[in-house]
């Protein structure tokens, strides 16, 4: 077996093991920090997975490596600690373990009418690349979405590109619906 296939089984093997069945379309995550739940729309086709120890969800794209999450900070971790920790897992997915990655990031502006800062980062190896937009809300809730796409032809045709963000954190319709989808529930 030549070493695409067993990256793209391996990458493959992380999203499965991440997926729990799901069948409504709204998914509520469980308040298991004692914080307000967070209410989101399932985007399109995307894959319900569990999101380690955030009260929050993880939704993966069936067909391309992108995917997009919402959640609060585990708890001791702040919001910092939680976009690090995300870093690392999306690395994780798609990057094979590749070490001494380099992050770069600019400034994403607010989605209409939600009060949030957001960064895009990026990252590469020799044959990928990998973007993760993170935005923060004033309410505590960290969420949004990550892609990859290959850098060269080596991948091949059997491992699609992920769709990127634009520099203003637009251009992919299925994010921008998820993040006018999150909500807190009251108590």
């Amino acid at each position: 077996m030549n070493r695409r296939r067993k990256s793209i089984i391996v990458v493959i093997g992380i999203l499965l093991s991440a997926l729990t069945p799901l069948a409504t379309a709204r998914t509520r995550t469980v308040n298991t920090q004692g914080r307000q739940p967070i209410i989101s729309e399932k985007p399109g086709s995307y894959f319900p997975g569990n999101f380690s120890k955030h009260a929050g969800k993880l939704f993966l794209d069936p067909g391309r490596p992108a995917g997009v999450f919402v959640g609060y900070p585990a708890e001791a971790q702040d919001m910092s600690g939680f976009i690090e920790e995300t870093k690392k897992l999306v690395a994780r997915m798609f990057l094979n373990g590749a070490k001494d990655l380099v992050w770069s990031s600019m400034s994403l502006p607010a989605h209409k009418g939600i009060d949030e800062s957001g960064i895009l980062f990026s990252t590469f190896t020799d044959t990928k690349d990998v973007q993760l937009a993170f935005y923060s809300r004033v309410d505590g809730i960290g969420y949004g979405y990550f892609a990859m796409r290959a850098r060269t032809a080596t991948l091949g045709p059997k491992c699609p590109d992920g769709q990127f963000l634009d520099p203003s954190g637009g251009g992919v319709a299925v994010f921008d619906e998820f993040a006018k989808s999150i909500r807190i529930e009251p108590k």
